[in-house]
């Protein structure tokens, strides 16, 4: 059974840089697969700069899945490499929250119970990168309820699956379970 380790915090809380260095102590010289779920072309820059400096900080030698990959295929997919990164999970429900066949009736909990089924039988040790919406300010607007609303809803069922979860603060690592 696959180790999960989800990793939480706010905006630009240094979720990424701790996963990275998690997985480079971890594989040493060994490839990770690197999974996200940031889209290129959808005309946002300071996206497209994001993107190319998380790239620049990876290994030339780590495996990247990008958009529009399978997310859940992208995990199972066989291959030798040592751990999973997947970042980030916000993303990844704003893409199922975003799509034409999203009712908010039936909600995307079948899809993050997928991947938790695919994360926990995987044979590789994986970090879930997320953005932590319970501390915030309610959003003003229906959609922003019914999105906090998913992401709140996918990373509690990620957080009461995963073996550890850690809650970035400024760059501080806080062991929560």
């Amino acid at each position: 059974m696959g180790y999960l380790h989800l990793i939480t915090g706010g905006v630009k809380s240094g979720k990424s840089s701790y996963a990275l260095g998690i997985a480079l102590q971890t594989t040493g010289e060994s490839p990770a697969r690197f999974i996200a779920t940031a889209h290129r072309g959808i005309g946002d820059d300071s996206l497209e700069q994001r993107i190319d400096r998380h790239i620049s900080e990876r290994p030339s030698h780590w495996t990247s899945f990008e958009p529009p990959t399978d997310l859940i295929e992208s995990i199972k997919q066989p291959g030798d490499e040592t751990i999973i990164i997947l970042d980030c999970v916000t993303l990844w429900i704003g893409d199922l929250a975003s799509d034409p066949n999203y009712d908010h009736a039936v909600g995307t909990s079948k899809q993050v119970l997928e991947l938790i089924t695919a994360l926990k039988t995987s044979t590789r040790p994986t970090l879930v990168i997320t953005n932590e919406v319970g501390s915030g300010v309610a959003p003003p607007t229906v959609i922003g309820n019914n999105y906090a609303d998913e992401l709140g809803t996918a990373n509690r069922l990620i957080a009461d699956a995963a073996d550890q979860v850690t809650l970035l603060v400024a760059g501080q690592p806080l062991r929560i379970k």
